[in-house]
């Protein structure tokens, strides 16, 4: 029992003992300052802590009473500053204001150093500013984020693919390789960062295991100024993109316009194999896929209003349209008998014109009520929209059969709208900080198919295989939450409500799906810091993933005349529980997590073995469970040499119901991670170089097994003309071993596939940098005059 007093009391016999320093950073007008890093040290110099300021500019840490310290404050387009002070003089808020830098500073003169990981207690946060990472493109740097794992164009973190990614806060309404390409023609040096919220707050939307966040880049410099781009790639086909931003920014005005054009030629290679155990036939596929695509266009507007210190009004817009990405696939099939001799063969022709185009419109209005309270209110509106035309031919020569042909063709057309609302307040008193507020969203989808084919002797529609699906959808919630600061303890606790109003109508074959529902989403966070230089943290959170629309869609999408795609509409919403225990020492970064997951939605492959036919089908399995570890250190071996290493080890189970109505358990142990050197060979010019290599081990999805993969490449850097001119070399995958299988081997079920996506590559990337690159100095703020002064 008294071991138990003691612990109850701990946190009350630890406040006896510290103090709680709290830092405000700001401008000189007393706008609150983001990307500032803090160092705590001790009155011998020695680290005791450091962090950046959160997104209202503060800082908050538990030091030791009458102890000396010192705190030094950095920013890069400001003046550092340094404090000395006992802790026992400090009183209530410390406000720190940081002035422009006098001296000329380029806004990419960092280019070159390594990217910074941040560990926070819901989220990684992976800066990759002015890295040796933002001459690729934005694919390629998610690719590279720790925790990140991609797998063609899905993307999973811990082993879980149920994950939302936001562009700014802002949900992005592209799946699979829609999301893909956009990424792809967004260059790396539009983005900032890019968050991994492990454990998102109730401030977020409930949807998703887990959201990735992808913080583009603003200006911090006045006056006009911009970027001219060019990168040129190439792998088996070429590459090339080319892009002109451009800044604007003054006292009250931030202004960004981005255009980047995109073309190119795309290349997959796999083969396909089928086992039917009825006959004993192998049938085998080799799969070669080229696509041109020679008009990608991406672009983004930002405009943002300051009138005064309270307000903020800020309006864009993004996008991407891809008018034209076409391509002729042949693929050469052969069936084999259980001897292993050719008896059968077909041959399929798929020619297909795809076209995409995707805007998103917002609005933000953020206003500062008074010392304490915020108010934010935002709002955007999405639309997306894709065709698909395929015309598919296939020479069949089967066994004791004449030669025959057959034909279809297949016009496939959607069209989403989204529209978002959403009135945040935000409170700081004391010790105590609020938050709270409500979102309403709305959905609407529509689907097309029209298929036609010879199969009645003539080429005509037919309505059994055409298909309207028609969804809409509408959420309602609200939130609250509350953060606590006592000593070294920091709490935080949230509820979400959540509301899903859905309403779907499938025309063939005909079905109406009507569903209602609230959920209750709680989240649970502490933190404790120590005086050391150390901190530990645990948080719990619950969460939902609703299914893509695509996915709900039952009609099918054929490949060939033996394969297709159909979704379901009656998919259920996979309900999932993350537990994290996060531990930080100096660099040393260590995450602990568990999830569990209730009806995990994905796609699994279904081979029917009486008509011959391989079926990609989205379903639920019964759950899933992960857990494991994420270790993250950085070294700096010499002062011109670091290495950076990121590692993940987990156990990961899947449940799932075979096509014999059995339950199957899939499980593997699985690691995967990042090891990187960066060397500085030329500090005068910013040259580096970056060698590293990226691998993940075997893991499954529901009843496939996925083969592992690993990824060795090399960047370098260099500056020219007084630092205006960037060239950029990479070297991607530089022994092509990005190759991966799925397979999919239980019961009567034996088919798998081989996948490689033309990943060994070489880029160039070229930037220029024109206009004022100057930051805004204290030399070029009126003074005040002598009068002036007196009153």
């Amino acid at each position: 029992m008294k071991y138990l007093i003691i612990f109850l009391l701990f946190p009350f016999l630890a406040q006896a003992q510290v103090k709680r320093l709290s830092v405000k950073v700001c401008d000189q007008s007393e706008r609150a300052l983001t990307d500032v890093t803090v160092v705590l040290l001790d009155s011998a110099g020695k680290l005791i802590y450091t962090s950046q300021v959160d997104t209202a500019g503060r800082f908050d840490y538990a030091i030791a009473e009458k102890n000396l310290y010192r705190l030094a404050i950095s920013h890069l387009n400001y003046e550092n500053q340094e404090l000395y002070f006992r802790s026992d003089t400090v009183q209530n808020l410390v406000l720190i204001k940081l002035s422009p830098n006098e001296t000329k500073l380029e806004e990419a003169q960092v280019t070159g150093k390594r990217p910074r990981v941040i560990r926070k207690i819901d989220r990684l946060e992976f800066n990759v500013q002015g890295s040796n990472l933002s001459g690729l493109n934005s694919w390629d740097i998610l690719k590279r984020t720790p925790m990140v794992m991609l797998t063609g164009s899905n993307i999973a973190v811990r082993g879980d693919k149920k994950v939302a990614v936001m562009i700014n806060e802002r949900k992005v309404m592209l799946t699979g390789e829609e999301l893909k390409t956009l990424l792809e023609n967004t260059a790396g040096s539009d983005v900032q960062a890019i968050e991994v919220i492990t454990n998102p707050p109730a401030k977020y939307e409930a949807e998703g295991s887990t959201i990735i966040n992808i913080k583009m880049t603003k200006s911090q410099l006045y006056g006009y100024r911009g970027v001219v781009l060019a990168l040129a790639e190439q792998s088996n086909y070429a590459k090339q993109l080319f892009g002109l931003t451009q800044y604007y920014k003054n006292e009250k005005i931030n202004l960004r316009a981005t255009y980047n054009y995109g073309r190119g030629t795309y290349a997959r290679y796999g083969t396909d194999f089928v086992y039917y155990p009825n006959e004993q036939t192998s049938w085998e596929s080799i799969m070669t896929r080229i696509d041109q695509n020679n008009s990608q266009n991406s672009y983004v507007f930002s405009f943002d209003y300051t009138p005064d210190t309270s307000l903020t009004i800020a309006i864009g817009l993004n996008g991407y349209y891809g008018p034209k990405s076409a391509g002729v696939y042949r693929v050469p099939t052969s069936i084999y008998n259980k001897d292993g001799q050719l008896e059968s063969s077909y041959l399929t022709k798929n020619d297909h014109v795809d076209s995409r185009k995707t805007n998103n419109l917002y609005l933000q209005v953020n206003k500062k009520i008074n010392s304490n309270w915020n108010a934010n209110w935002s709002s955007y509106f999405t639309t997306n929209r894709r065709s698909n035309l395929q015309d598919v031919w296939t020479d069949l020569n089967f066994k004791d059969q004449e030669p025959t042909s057959t034909r279809f063709v297949s016009d496939n057309a959607s069209q989403n709208q989204l529209l978002s609302t959403q009135l945040d307040f935000f409170a700081n008193l004391n010790k105590v900080a609020l938050e709270f507020g409500g979102k309403f969203s709305t959905v609407k989808t529509k689907s097309t198919l029209l298929f036609f084919d010879d199969e009645r002797g003539s080429f005509q529609e037919r309505a059994d295989k055409s298909n309207v699906f028609d969804y809409d959808e509408q959420q309602f919630a609200a939130y609250a939450s509350m953060e606590y600061k006592w000593g070294k303890w920091s709490w935080k606790g949230g509820l979400r409500l959540e509301n899903t109003a859905l309403n779907g109508i499938v025309s063939e074959p005909a079905d109406r799906n009507h569903q209602n529902y609230w959920a209750l989403f709680p989240t649970f966070y502490a933190q404790y810091h120590t005086n050391k230089e150390y901190q530990w943290g645990f948080s719990y959170g619950k969460r939902i993933s609703r299914p893509a629309y695509s996915w709900l869609n039952p009609a099918k999408s054929y490949y060939n005349l033996f394969s297709y795609f159909q979704g379901d509409p009656r998919l259920r919403a996979t309900i999932i529980h993350n537990l994290n225990i996060m531990f930080t020492k100096e660099n040393w970064n260590v995450d602990l997590f568990y999830r569990y997951e209730q009806w995990p939605s994905m796609e699994i492959s279904i081979q029917d073995n009486i008509n011959h036919q391989l079926i990609y089908h989205y379903t639920n399995i019964k759950k899933g469970q992960g857990a494991g570890v994420d270790l993250s250190k950085s070294f700096q071996l010499l002062k011109n040499w670091s290495l950076n290493t990121q590692l993940e080890g987990m156990y990961n189970v899947n449940y799932y119901q075979g096509r014999d109505l059995e339950l199957y358990r899939n499980q593997v142990w699985m690691a995967n991670g990042n090891v990187s050197s960066t060397f500085l060979l030329n500090k005068n010019v910013d040259w580096n170089l970056e060698i590293g290599n990226s691998f993940e081990s075997p893991t499954i999805q529901g009843p496939f097994k996925i083969s592992g993969y690993s990824s060795t490449y090399l960047l370098t850097n260099r500056k020219f003309f007084n630092k205006k001119f960037e060239v950029n070399f990479s070297f991607m995958d530089i022994f092509k071993t990005e190759k991966q299988r799925v397979s999919s081997k239980y019961a009567d079920q034996n088919n798998y596939y081989n996948d490689y996506r033309d990943t060994r590559k070489v880029n160039v990337t070229l930037r220029y940098h024109f206009g004022n690159q100057k930051i805004k100095n204290s030399a070029n703020v009126p003074k005040k005059t002598e009068e002036q002064g007196r009153l």
